[in-house]
């Protein structure tokens, strides 16, 4: 099967990308049919897998560079673990291990197989922006640490129906995309989706949409033999038949019998034979025109190595290749519609060993050494190392600042004169602020004009008259990146600025702003960048019905529970502005030190008396990162009986006052009421599951019996689980409908947070005492 020694590299390619379709088609029907005591479908997706085979062989055997990674489509995970065993990265046992329970995982993760997965991947389009943010984040660290970007180059290859997903489009908006000359798509055109085929258009808008967004556009739409016809008599009529075809169409064509695909492609549009293309295939038996018009360029090795040598020449901003394939090529159901969830049998199976050459009982056999192939495969470029950690003094994060908060402030304020303070430290260097088109309305003002907004070159700023709140400055010097309203583009580019202390060895701290309530809309690429691995700091405000002018659209009431189930992420939510300093400095830090999550702040506008806050010990800090802290205690008063007129108050956020303003009133009625701030309703829940739980150390043990009432500003399941935790009834205040308009003391009201339906909890809790 193996050419010989020294044969043209292309014909090694071709051995190569054989073997990789055989094992790759292999380790899915092995993980179909090896013992499944559930009987679960395993699944595979081989037909979307095959069709990136010939485009991946010419990529990690010939194209590849030394500092490129890649991040590939998610269903083409086979073929990639295939390569990877090929280059030796990889075992045999651990290709027969894919899906099974922490084996290789259906799509490449970072997170669980992080010793060969450069970028992790998943949902549609997701994986793909992550790798452009990812050749920004590495421009960014060049332009701040000196040398080229490291990695080199970022690229990413992904299926055209993932080219659906809006969350696409809004990157390829972002003005400093189109100034990454690091970066490299490659589309999968195989014209199917999961349950359709691709509309006819697509073709064409891709290619104008790519151009329109400054990229530089490469197609590989027909193979080498094709386009030799094209050239002969009758071949631009040839070619002007099968480009007029509608993708189903063409399609059906791969589809037909022999005699039936002469016949079609001889038939014209309007149902008459051309002589000029009948003359053309005449010497062309029937049995050869169906592997002729499925000679596309995304099969045809020289053509996609062309396209390569092209992507990588010099040019001032990114590029793409959009490679006609074909789904399940070199499978029986090749160009099926239906093929998506299709499986390779046995018999089929068996069929395609042996047109390969590989005997019984070498189904696993990688190449032998000293062949051809597998010195070709040895002289491919390395694995992507990044480069060592670089580890300074300007990642030392303060245990706390010397700032000053006004005696009423919110906690976005507080936040921004955080930053201001820290954009006068070393650590401010290393930090890196990004928005989603909200910088100014979340407090970014002061660090924007101290630090400046980064671009990849320098640009002329807006000049005017007088003197101007915000100093826009554009240049690769600054410190802030401003993106449009795309909140799916904000999470995915922290992620990527999340992970460059893996990928260029330097370490970032990002922090991000949106508005709490547009925390939903790019929930999928929140939970993308954290499953990725990136670490990074969000600053999501204003919060909750607190808001209250701004009406239902503009108020969060389910984030809370959004922040406790999301994992990789520390949800917080703060009441004084000390309590922000603490969080985000402790935040930073983990960052900084590389260990920790990632953390999301929820934030409010609502001013804060901050004379009711503790003052500043070491026990109030750490009850404070622990996630909550007593702030009035009710055990010292005369009279306090646990088993009579005592009631524990939890509230979260900007709900604290109201808590101590109920815990006044139930004072004077005869109830004595202590008052916890929950700064992390997560860290609360997440320490159930130590061996002595955080909240028995919080609540004492003459509390026993006890009862709760616990509080927010968004929705009453967030903090429901505290009365189950410590063994006694509670009842659950919050948000749990659509916000509206009004005064904030009328929406309190009438949502039943406000201090007289905290005492009213209370007292039903204690029997109406």
């Amino acid at each position: 099967m193996s050419p010989r020694a020294g044969a043209a590299p292309l014909a090694l390619l071709e051995s190569i990308q054989k073997r990789v379709l055989w094992l790759s088609a292999h380790l899915v029907h092995h993980a179909n049919t090896r013992p499944n005591p559930d009987g679960t479908k395993v699944g595979g997706h081989q037909a979307s897998s095959s069709s990136v085979v010939s485009l991946m062989t010419a990529l990690y055997f010939h194209a590849l560079r030394p500092g490129d990674i890649v991040a590939t489509k998610a269903h083409a995970s086979p073929v990639f673990y295939a390569i990877e065993y090929l280059r030796g990265r990889l075992t045999a046992d651990q290709l027969r291990g894919l899906r099974t329970l922490g084996g290789l995982q259906a799509y490449p993760s970072r997170r669980k197989n992080p010793e060969i997965v450069d970028l992790s991947t998943g949902s549609m389009g997701l994986g793909a922006v992550s790798a452009a943010f990812g050749a920004l984040a590495a421009r960014y660290v060049s332009h701040h640490q000196g040398g080229g970007p490291m990695p080199r180059r970022f690229i990413a290859v992904m299926g055209d129906a993932e080219l659906d997903e809006g969350n696409v489009w809004e990157a390829l908006l972002e003005e400093a995309v189109r100034e990454l000359d690091n970066l490299l798509w490659v589309v999968d055109f195989n014209r199917q989706s999961l349950d359709r085929i691709v509309p006819d258009a697509r073709r064409g808008q891709l290619r104008e949409w790519f151009r329109g967004a400054g990229w530089h556009v490469i197609e590989l739409r027909w193979g080498s033999r094709l386009r030799a016809l094209f050239g002969r008599p009758g071949g631009e009529r040839l070619r002007a038949r099968l480009e007029g075809m509608g993708n189903a169409e063409y399609q059906s064509l791969l589809r037909s019998a022999p005699a039936g695909a002469r016949k079609a492609v001889i038939t014209t549009a309007a149902g008459e034979t051309d002589p000029a293309v009948d003359r053309l295939l005449a010497d062309i038996p029937d049995t050869a025109v169906g592997s002729l018009v499925a000679d596309v360029g995304g099969h045809d090795l020289a053509s996609i190595l062309e396209a390569y040598e092209e992507a990588g020449g010099k040019r001032s901003g990114p590029c793409v290749i959009l490679a006609d394939t074909i789904k399940g090529w070199g499978y029986p159901f090749g160009g099926d519609p239906m093929n998506h969830s299709a499986l390779v049998t046995p018999g089929q199976l068996d069929e395609m060993r042996a047109t390969l050459g590989l005997a019984s009982g070498e189904e696993w056999a990688a190449f032998a050494p000293g062949s051809a192939e597998a010195e070709l495969i040895s002289r491919a470029p390395a694995p992507f190392a990044p480069p060592a950690l670089r580890r300074d003094t300007a990642l030392e994060v303060p245990d706390a600042l010397d700032e000053s908060y006004p005696p009423q402030s919110s906690t976005q304020e507080a936040f921004g004169r955080i930053l201001g303070r820290l954009s006068r430290l070393p650590v401010g260097d290393r930090v890196v602020t990004l928005s989603a088109d909200v910088s100014v309305t979340t407090h970014l003002v002061g660090w924007i004009n101290r630090k400046g907004v980064y671009f990849p070159r320098a640009k002329p700023g807006f000049i005017a008259e007088g003197p101007q709140a915000v100093q826009w400055k554009e240049s690769p010097a600054g410190q802030h990146i401003e993106l449009g309203i795309a909140e799916h583009n904000l999470f995915l580019a922290l992620g990527a600025f999340g992970l460059t202390h893996e990928l260029s060895g330097t370490t970032l701290l990002p922090i991000g702003t949106l508005y709490d309530p547009f925390v939903t809309r790019g929930l999928d690429a929140l939970y993308h960048a954290l499953y990725a691995g990136g670490r990074f700091i969000v600053a999501a405000t204003p919060s909750g019905v607190s808001l209250s002018p701004e009406g239902g659209a503009h108020q969060s009431v389910i984030t809370p529970g959004i922040g406790i189930a999301l994992p990789g992420i520390v949800f917080w939510d703060p009441t004084f502005a000390r309590d922000v300093e603490w969080i985000l400095l402790d935040a930073l830090r983990d960052l900084a030190e590389g260990r920790g999550e990632a953390a999301y702040l929820r934030l409010s506008t609502r001013p804060i008396d901050q004379s009711q806050a503790l003052a500043p010990s070491p026990a109030y800090q750490t009850g404070v990162l622990r996630g909550a802290y007593r702030l009035v205690d009710a055990r010292s008063e005369p009279g306090w009986d646990p088993e009579v007129n005592a009631v524990s108050l939890f509230a979260a956020g900007v709900t604290v006052p109201e808590a101590i303003t109920a815990q006044r009133a139930l004072r004077e009625r005869g109830v004595l009421a202590s008052v916890f701030a929950v700064t992390s309703p997560d860290r609360l829940y997440r320490g159930l599951r130590d061996a002595r739980p955080y909240l028995e150390d919080l609540v004492s043990a003459d509390e026993e019996g006890v009862p709760v009432v616990s509080v927010l500003d968004g929705h009453s399941h967030a903090l429901a689980f505290i009365g189950a935790a410590l063994g006694v009834p509670q009842q659950a205040l919050g948000v749990d409908d659509f916000g509206q308009s009004g005064a904030r003391g009328d929406l309190y009201r009438h949502y039943g947070i406000d201090s007289a339906a905290i005492a009213r909890a209370a007292q039903v809790l204690l029997g109406g005492v």
